[in-house]
C-alpha cells in the first residue's frame, strides 16, 4: 500500500491543505512547532481513528472551527486506487472509502484494506520515532514472538486474546492449592455434602433393598464414571501425545545434533576463566615491562662522580669571584679598546691615509718634534720664497711697463718733431695710452688679487700723464725736445738693466722654491700624506701622527693584556670542562656548574637509595615473572582440558561447547515440557480420537440411564423415609456433583483450547520468528559498521548484541544510539518480513537524532535501498537530512499555506 496523497480538511495547526506525494522516501522538513508531528498524526488518526476524548493521545481538533478531518489517497497492494475519508462523528470519526468503480465502504472494508491491524500494531512496526524506542532493551522474547504473530495474520491477535482470556477463566474455575476458585469451592462443598448424607444414610438401613440396589448403582455408576474417566484420561493423554508429537519429534532431531558435539569437553566457566587469566598475564606483562623500564632507568642513572671528583668540583666553584673579575676585565679591555680603535680610525681619517697599508708606515716613522721643525722651516722658507718671488714678479711686471712707457715717450718725442699735427693728437693717444695702462694694471691686481698693484698702476698713470702732459710742453720749446729724448733714452736704458737683474733674480728664486717643494713632497711621501693637502695643515699632521702612534701603542698593551685574559680564561674554562661532562656555556659556567654539582651531589646520595631500590625491583621482577609463569601455566592446563593447543582452538572449543549447552538446554526444556510422560510417535493411531470420543458418549449416556434409575429410586425410598432432610441431601449432592462435572468439562475445554493455541503459537513462532531475527542482525551489523556481528535471542529469551571479538552486552548495557539501531534493525526486519502481507508505507518521526556521523550514513544507505520497495514518509528538523537523498521528494512543511487550500508537491 502507497499514500499518492494527504488532504487535510481541519487537522490542529493545518487546514485546507493538500501534499502530495511520490514511491521512495518523502522527507518531511520543518522546524520545531512547524506541524510535521501533526502531519504524521493525521496519517494515523484518518487510517484507524480519531481517539476518545479521555485517551492519553490528542485529537488535533482546529481551533479555528474548520471541519474535522481529511482524506488520504491509497494505492493498495494491487493497484487499485482508493480514497479513505473521516470526517468528525460518533466517538473515532465517520470513515467513508470511495473505491475506483465508484463503490464505497465503511470500517469493515477499511478494516480488510488494514489487514485488520489496530493501531497499536501499526505503532509497533511501521510507524515509530525516538520516544518509541526507548524501552527496546525490556522486549522479551514472548513479546516479541507475540508482536511477529499478531502482525499481518488476519485473527491472530483475537487468538492470542482468547488465550489469555481462557488462562484466565482457568484461574478462576480451578488452582491446585487455591479455595476462591469455583471447582475449589464446589469439591469443598461436595465432601461436606457427601459426609452429612453418609451420615443420614445410616439411619435409613432398614430399607435395605431400596438400598442395596441404590448401592449398587452407585458402585455401577461410579464404574461407568471410572470408565468414563479413564477414556477420558485417555482421550487426553492421546491429546497430550498429539501436542507432544511435535515436540518430540524436536527432541529427536537436537539428539541427533547433540551427538555430533556430544565428545566436545570444555572446562567450567572456561572463557571467563581463559580471558580472566589472560588479562592478568597481559596486565603481569605489562607490570613486568615496566619493572624493566623503571630498572633500566634506576640503572642508567647510577653513573656519577666519585668523592674525588666532586670535591675537584667543588675546589674549582672557588674560582667563580676570579672567573667573573677576569669577565669583566676582558669586556673593559675589549671596550677601550673599541674606543681607542675608533678615534685612531677618526685620526687616520682627518689625516687622510689609507689605515691597513699606512699604518705600518706611520708607526716606524719619526715624529719627533726636530722632524716636525724641519717640516716646519721648510715650510717657512717655502712661504717666504713664494712670497719673495710674487713681490719679484710684481716688481718685474712694473718695471716692464715702465719701461714700455719710456718707449712710448721717445716713439712719441721723435713724432712730436716731425709734425705739429701729430702733437695735436698726442694728447688722444696719451690718454689712450694711460687707459690701457689702467686697463692692465687693474687686470694684473685682479688676477693677482692684490690691491697694491692697483694703486700703483693709478699713480703711473697719473705720473704718465702728468710727464707726458709736461713733456708736450716741453716739446712746444724745441730746445727742451732733444734734452727731453736723450733722457729718456737714459732711463730706458736703466730700467732695461733693472728688468735684466729681475729676471735672474726670479729665475734663481723659482729653482730654489721647486727644490724646497721637493725636499716637502719627500716628507710627505715619507709618511704617506697626500700631496693635496694644505700646507697650512701640515703642522696639525705632526700631532695627530703622534697621536696614532700613541693609540696605537695603547691598543698594542691592550692586546697584551687581553691575550693574558683571555688565556687565564681559556684555562679555568679548560679546567671546567675535565671537571664537567655537560656542554658549558661560557656565559652561564659557574651557575651550570653548581647545578651539575647539585646534580652529582643529589645523585651521589641517592646512589645507596638507588641500590636498594633496584634489590627492590629485582626482586619483584623475579616475583612477577614467577606469577607470569604460574599464568601460563594455567592456561596451558584450560588449553589441556579442552583438548586444544591455541587461542584459536580454545575460542573454537568454546563455540562448539556453547552449541553442546545449547542443545542441551533446548532438550532439557524439551523434556520439561514431555514431563514424565514417555512418548513415543507411533503410541496412538489416527483413528484413536474419534474411537475414544465415541466411547466416551456411550459411557456418558448408560451413565445419565443409571442416574435416572438411581433417582428414582431415591424418590421410593422417600416415601419409606419420613425425614425428607436426606432425599434434600442427596438431592443436593447429585446437583453439586452435576455442577462440578459441568466445571470440569468447561475447565477442560479451556485447557485444551490454550494448548492448542501455545501450540500454534510455537509453531508460528519456529517458523516466522528466526527469519525476522536473521534479517535484523543483517541490519544490525549494517547499522554499526560491523562492529556487531550478531543480534540474538538469548536463552532467558531476552536480547543480546555480539562484537566481532565475541564479546555479548544485554541491550541495557549498548549506549543509547546503539539500543536504538537495534530496535530500528528489528522494526525494519519486521516490516520487511510483512511485505507480501501488510505493504504499509514506514512513517519514522527523526528517530536517528543519536546517531553518529557514520552510522548516520549508514542508515541512509539502508533507507536508500528499502525505498525500492517501500514508501518512506520521513519526518525531521534537521536541515542537513533534506540533500542526504538525491532523489527524495521533499515536503517544506513551513512552505504550506493554511486557509488557502496551499498544494506541496
Amino acid at each position: 500500500m502507497k499514500i499518492e496523497k494527504l488532504h487535510i480538511y481541519g487537522f490542529g495547526k493545518h487546514e485546507s491543505v493538500e501534499i502530495d506525494l511520490k514511491d521512495g522516501i518523502n522527507v518531511f522538513y520543518g522546524e520545531n512547532e512547524a506541524g510535521k508531528s501533526t502531519i504524521q498524526q493525521f496519517i494515523l488518526h484518518i487510517l484507524f481513528g480519531f481517539p476518545q476524548k479521555n485517551a492519553q493521545l490528542l485529537r488535533y481538533e482546529p481551533k479555528s472551527g474548520a471541519m474535522y478531518g481529511g482524506k488520504i489517497h491509497l494505492i493498495d497492494e494491487y493497484g487499485a486506487r482508493i480514497i479513505v475519508e473521516r470526517v468528525k462523528g460518533k466517538a473515532s470519526g465517520d470513515v467513508t472509502l470511495y473505491f475506483e468503480d465508484g463503490a464505497r465502504g465503511g470500517e469493515k472494508e477499511l478494516s480488510n484494506l488494514l489487514h485488520s491491524y489496530s493501531r497499536t500494531d501499526f505503532d509497533a512496526i511501521f510507524s515509530f520515532s525516538l520516544i518509541q524506542l526507548q524501552g527496546f532493551e525490556k522486549m522479551t522474547e514472548e513479546e516479541l514472538t507475540r508482536t511477529l504473530l499478531t502482525s499481518g495474520t488476519t485473527g491472530m491477535d483475537m487468538l492470542t486474546n482468547v488465550e489469555t482470556q481462557f488462562v484466565k477463566e482457568m484461574g478462576e474455575l480451578f488452582k491446585p492449592t487455591g479455595k476462591k476458585p469455583l471447582i475449589n469451592q464446589k469439591l469443598e462443598e461436595l465432601r461436606e455434602l457427601e459426609l452429612e448424607w453418609k451420615q443420614q444414610m445410616e439411619e435409613v438401613q432398614k430399607y435395605e433393598p431400596s438400598i442395596n440396589r441404590l448401592h449398587e448403582l452407585e458402585l455401577l455408576i461410579a464404574k461407568m464414571m471410572e470408565q468414563e474417566k479413564n477414556t477420558s484420561d485417555q482421550l487426553q493423554h492421546y491429546l497430550r501425545w498429539k501436542q507432544l508429537k511435535p515436540i518430540k519429534e524436536k527432541e529427536i532431531e537436537l539428539e541427533q545434533a547433540l551427538e555430533n558435539v556430544k565428545h566436545i569437553t570444555f572446562p567450567v566457566d572456561g572463557i571467563r576463566r581463559y580471558e580472566s587469566i589472560k588479562d592478568k598475564e597481559v596486565s603481569v606483562k605489562i607490570t613486568l615491562e615496566q619493572l624493566k623500564e623503571e630498572l633500566a632507568t634506576t640503572t642508567n642513572n647510577h653513573q656519577v662522580l666519585t668523592s674525588k671528583e666532586l670535591e675537584a668540583l667543588q675546589s674549582y666553584l672557588s674560582y667563580e669571584t676570579q672567573w667573573h673579575e677576569l669577565r669583566a676585565q676582558r669586556i673593559q679591555i675589549e671596550e677601550e679598546q673599541s674606543k681607542t680603535l675608533q678615534s685612531q680610525m677618526q685620526q687616520l681619517s682627518l689625516v687622510g691615509v689609507n689605515w691597513e697599508k699606512s699604518l705600518k708606515s706611520i708607526m716606524e716613522a719619526d715624529v719627533s718634534i726636530q722632524q716636525e721643525d724641519q717640516l716646519v722651516s721648510l715650510l717657512q722658507k717655502q712661504r717666504e720664497l713664494e712670497s719673495q718671488l710674487q713681490q719679484e714678479q710684481r716688481l718685474l711686471q712694473m718695471k716692464q711697463e715702465d719701461f714700455d712707457k719710456h718707449q712710448t715717450r721717445v716713439n712719441e718725442s721723435k713724432r712730436t718733431s716731425r709734425s705739429s699735427s701729430q702733437n695735436k693728437n698726442a694728447k688722444g693717444i696719451a690718454l689712450l695710452f694711460i687707459g690701457v695702462i689702467i686697463i692692465i694694471g687693474l687686470t694684473l691686481s685682479f688676477f693677482q688679487a692684490n690691491w697694491i698693484i692697483a694703486l700703483i698702476t693709478v699713480i703711473f698713470s697719473a705720473i704718465v700723464y702728468i710727464g707726458f702732459m709736461f713733456m708736450l710742453e716741453t716739446m712746444q720749446q724745441a730746445d727742451d725736445m732733444q734734452k727731453y729724448e736723450s733722457l729718456l733714452v737714459r732711463e730706458q736704458q736703466t730700467l732695461k738693466e733693472q728688468i735684466d737683474q729681475l729676471g735672474y733674480t726670479i729665475n734663481k728664486l723659482v729653482q730654489e722654491r721647486e727644490e724646497i717643494e721637493h725636499l716637502v713632497h719627500a716628507f710627505l711621501k715619507t709618511y704617506h700624506i697626500s700631496e693635496k693637502l694644505s700646507s697650512s695643515l701640515l703642522p696639525k699632521v705632526f700631532n695627530r701622527l703622534r697621536i696614532i702612534q700613541e693609540q696605537q701603542l695603547e691598543l698594542d698593551q691592550m692586546e697584551t693584556k687581553l691575550y693574558e685574559v683571555r688565556t687565564r680564561l681559556q684555562q679555568l674554562f679548560g679546567q671546567a670542562q675535565e671537571a664537567a661532562t655537560i656542554h658549558l656555556i661560557e656565559d652561564m659556567l659557574f651557575h651550570q656548574l653548581r647545578e651539575y654539582y647539585l646534580t652529582e651531589k643529589k645523585k651521589a646520595e641517592d646512589q645507596q637509595f638507588s641500590a636498594k631500590k633496584i634489590a627492590q625491583f629485582e626482586t619483584k621482577i623475579h616475583e612477577t615473572r614467577l606469577l607470569l609463569t604460574a599464568y601460563v601455566e594455567k592456561i596451558a592446563e584450560l588449553f589441556k582440558e579442552a583438548k586444544v593447543e591455541t587461542e584459536e582452538d580454545y575460542y573454537t572449543a568454546y563455540h562448539l561447547y556453547e552449541e553442546k549447552l545449547t542443545l542441551e538446554k533446548e532438550i532439557e526444556r524439551i523434556q520439561m515440557q514431555l514431563g514424565n510422560h514417555p512418548v513415543s510417535l507411533h503410541d496412538y493411531e489416527e483413528s484413536f480420537e474419534y474411537e475414544c470420543k465415541e466411547k466416551l458418549q456411550s459411557l456418558q449416556q448408560e451413565r445419565n440411564e443409571l442416574l435416572q434409575e438411581k433417582a428414582s429410586l431415591l424418590y421410593k425410598t422417600k416415601k419409606l423415609i419420613e425425614n425428607d432432610e436426606q432425599s434434600e441431601k442427596l438431592q443436593q449432592l447429585e446437583q453439586k456433583k452435576t455442577e462440578l462435572h459441568e466445571l470440569v468439562k468447561k475447565w477442560a475445554a479451556y485447557k485444551a483450547v490454550v494448548e492448542a493455541i501455545r501450540k500454534t503459537m510455537t509453531q508460528l513462532k519456529e517458523e516466522r520468528l528466526p527469519e525476522v531475527l536473521q534479517r535484523a542482525q543483517h541490519y544490525f551489523q549494517t547499522l554499526t559498521g560491523y562492529s556487531y556481528d550478531e543480534l540474538l535471542l538469548a536463552p532467558e529469551g531476552s536480547f543480546e548484541a555480539v562484537k566481532a571479538n565475541g564479546q555479548r552486552f544485554k541491550i541495557a548495557e549498548l549506549s543509547q544510539a546503539t539500543k536504538e539501531q537495534a530496535y530500528i534493525s528489528l522494526r525494519i526486519a519486521l516490516a520487511v518480513s510483512l511485505k507480501e502481507k501488510a505493504s504499509f508505507p514506514i512513517i519514522m518521526d527523526d528517530p536517528f537524532v543519536h546517531f553518529d556521523r557514520f552510522r548516520l550514513q549508514h542508515m541512509v544507505q539502508l533507507m536508500t535501498e528499502l525505498q525500492k520497495n517501500h514508501q518512506l514518509l520521513y519526518f525531521t528538523c534537521h536541515e542537513n537530512m533534506r540533500y542526504v537523498w538525491k532523489e527524495a521528494h521533499i515536503v517544506q512543511v513551513a512552505d504550506i499555506l493554511a486557509g488557502s487550500g496551499g498544494n506541496v508537491k
